[in-house]
């Protein structure tokens, strides 16, 4: 579907670990001729300094980039999808939260008891831009630290072209030193696929959970994070 963007995968590294660098519990380390190996090993390495060690720890890869940044993953699956929706927003970087969404297309529907409270609803209009900026402000405005949980679920193809969860579960954990807050709720969250295989959110169905919890929804009107 045109209007979907496409962002940069060059950040992307794969969840492999780095293995054998600790011995096994009880082995013991190398010694004799492995020893003297490793030894001329360690001078080799003296001697090339400036020209760079022949040998070298190999680093142990997660989910951030060299630069700090969230790693995104092509949305070829809603699971790929909703990870790189949660890095984005615990790592800080909202142009991948941003760019999960559909930028043509895209309705947020609160739950009416949160709209009923509101008062108003400010949601008629929205779009990807707008959720971005305003989600961007709310981690920017707050020094806590944010973990997002989704609560694995099927999800149901209402056609080829798109995709949905319902009452997919979520919640938000904010914390300081000396205090924290947490928001849940449920979403019906519709994908569609852009064309080439990539799936971006077109609609956001929030809902209480029966909990104390603010939803998500009433942290994007509050525009704040309120403890």
């Amino acid at each position: 579907m045109p209007g979907c963007r496409r962002p940069s995968t060059s950040g992307a590294q794969s969840d492999r670990r780095a293995l054998g660098d600790t011995p096994a519990p009880g082995r013991r380390r190398a010694g004799g001729a492995h020893g003297r190996a490793g030894r001329l090993a360690l001078l080799l390495c003296a001697a090339l300094l400036l020209g760079g060690c022949l040998f070298s720890t190999r680093k142990d890869e997660g989910d951030v980039d060299p630069n700090g940044g969230a790693v995104w993953l092509p949305p070829v699956t809603l699971g790929n999808a909703l990870g790189n929706m949660q890095r984005a927003l615990e790592k800080g970087v909202l142009t991948n939260y941003g760019n999960s969404f559909n930028d043509s297309y895209f309705e947020m529907v609160l739950d009416p008891a949160d709209l009923s409270e509101l008062g108003q609803n400010e949601f008629d209009t929205w779009n990807a831009s707008l959720e971005e900026q305003r989600m961007s402000g709310i981690l920017i405005s707050t020094e806590a630290t944010l973990e997002v949980f989704w609560v694995p679920r099927d999800s149901v193809d209402q056609s080829s072209s798109v995709r949905y969860y319902e009452d997919l579960a979520y919640r938000l954990e904010f914390a300081e030193p000396t205090r924290s807050v947490t928001y849940s709720g449920k979403v019906d969250l519709w994908f569609e696929d852009d064309g080439a295989g990539e799936w971006y959110i077109t609609k956001w169905i929030d809902k209480r959970d029966g909990s104390p919890n603010r939803t998500w929804s009433w942290l994007r009107a509050r525009n704040q994070v309120e403890f």
